[in-house]
């Protein structure tokens, strides 16, 4: 593991304008996320954490500041440049599984390795491997309406971790879930961080779970701060 970020913001500014009033949403976070870390981010509701991790993974422009990305600042890029910078070094998982329904979870989890160009044998191959990571080998060549809420979640982190990005992005990735599988599917992604050395920032209200990252981070009034252990 080399010693430079993987991640960073310098400054990172979000305001809205609400009529003539100016909302300012994130107030110069800086941020800085290693290789194999493990970070938690979080805050109320509407405190703005899905702002930051759009800014953090430049599905959205800072109003200020800069976010850097494996040594590349991603403001410096046109929108296909991003998106191919993104689609090599990151992964995203998100509260609903966003799987394609007409697929079966093997297609589903190849198909970010198949948008990059890859051999669609080398693809499939991929992805059967990171099905078998989270468990769900059996259930490959099931459709998204044949599984489970917790097994749906599961296929997204495979599809999150196939192009063997350097950062994984989840947006309350258990928010869906009832007690037993959110615990479940946490605890299989803090696994696969350890294992994979893919560093990962997990955005949730859930403090209980939050805990169990390497680091804790609060977003409050558009402030960062570390949440220091008692």
């Amino acid at each position: 593991m080399n010693n430079s970020p993987v991640l960073q913001s310098e400054n990172l500014s979000k305001r809205y304008l609400d009529a003539d009033r100016e909302i300012a949403v994130l107030r110069g976070v800086n941020l800085q996320l290693n290789s194999g870390e493990s970070l938690s981010i979080i805050g109320s509701s509407g405190s703005g954490k899905s702002t930051l991790l759009h800014l953090l993974g430049g599905l959205d422009d800072a109003s200020s500041g800069d976010v850097i990305i494996m040594g590349k600042s991603i403001h410096k890029m046109n929108a296909r440049q991003q998106g191919v910078w993104r689609n090599q070094h990151l992964g995203f998982i998100y509260q609903f599984h966003h799987l394609l329904a007409e697929f079966s979870a093997l297609e589903n989890v190849a198909m970010p390795l198949l948008v990059r160009g890859d051999d669609k044998a080398s693809a499939l191959k991929q992805a059967g491997e990171m099905i078998d990571k989270v468990g769900l080998a059996e259930r490959s060549e099931h459709k998204p309406g044949e599984l489970s809420g917790g097994e749906r979640q599961r296929i997204a982190i495979a599809r999150a971790l196939v192009t063997r990005p350097a950062c994984i992005l989840a947006d309350e990735p258990t928010g869906n879930l009832d007690e037993e599988n959110a615990e479940r599917v946490y605890e299989l992604m803090l696994d696969l961080n350890r294992e994979l050395g893919t560093s990962l920032i997990v955005v949730t209200h859930d403090r209980k779970l939050a805990m169990r990252a390497s680091r804790q981070l609060e977003l409050h009034n558009g402030v960062l701060e570390e949440i220091m252990p008692h």
